[in-house]
C-alpha cells in the first residue's frame, strides 16, 4: 500500500504523521513555532546543515507530541528532511515513521474517485486551519462527520 495520499497535502498540509498524543492545538502550534525558529539557523541548501538540524535531538524525541523536524514555511507545514525537498534523498530515515498513514488517509485511498472528490469538497467546505485539519484527520473526526452527513 502507498504511504502517501492527496489528503497529506490538502488544506495547507497535514501533520498527522508527524507526532503522537497531540496535547492541544495551542501546544502543537507552539512546538511548530519553536521548530521553525530553530530551523532558521540552518542553511537548507546544505545537506550537512539539515543533518545537524535533524540530529539536534535524539530520534523520536517529540516536543509536545510533535516531531521536532516539522516546520511552517509560507503557511505550509512541511518537513525539510522530506525527499521531495532534497532531490530524492530521504533525510528522515531513522528519525521518522516513513510508512505511517493515518486511518482516514488509508481508507480514502481505497475509495473510488467520485467518493474521494466528495470527501475533498467536504474538507474544503469546512475551511479548517491546518492544525484543526490535521487533528481531525488523525482522530478520524472528519471521517466520522463525512459519514454522518
Amino acid at each position: 500500500m502507498s504511504t502517501s495520499s492527496k489528503l497529506c497535502q490538502l488544506n495547507g498540509g497535514c501533520m498527522g504523521c508527524c507526532g503522537h498524543d497531540f496535547l492541544s492545538k495551542k501546544m502543537i502550534q507552539k512546538a511548530i513555532e519553536l521548530n521553525t525558529t530553530e530551523f532558521k539557523t540552518v542553511d537548507p541548501h546544505k545537506e550537512i546543515s539539515l543533518h545537524a538540524f535533524r540530529d539536534r535531538m535524539p530520534a523520536y524525541d517529540l516536543r509536545y507530541g510533535v516531531c521536532r523536524n516539522l516546520i511552517e514555511s509560507n503557511k505550509q507545514l512541511l518537513c525539510p528532511l522530506h525527499p521531495a525537498l532534497n532531490d530524492g534523498k530521504d533525510l528522515r530515515v531513522g528519525h521518522c515513521e516513513l510508512n505511517y498513514m493515518c486511518p482516514t488517509a488509508k481508507l480514502f485511498e481505497t475509495w473510488k474517485q467520485e467518493k474521494q472528490e466528495k470527501f475533498i469538497k467536504f474538507i474544503e467546505s469546512k475551511k479548517l486551519d491546518h492544525l484543526s485539519y490535521s487533528m481531525g484527520m488523525v482522530n478520524e473526526k472528519l471521517l466520522n462527520e463525512f459519514y454522518s452527513q
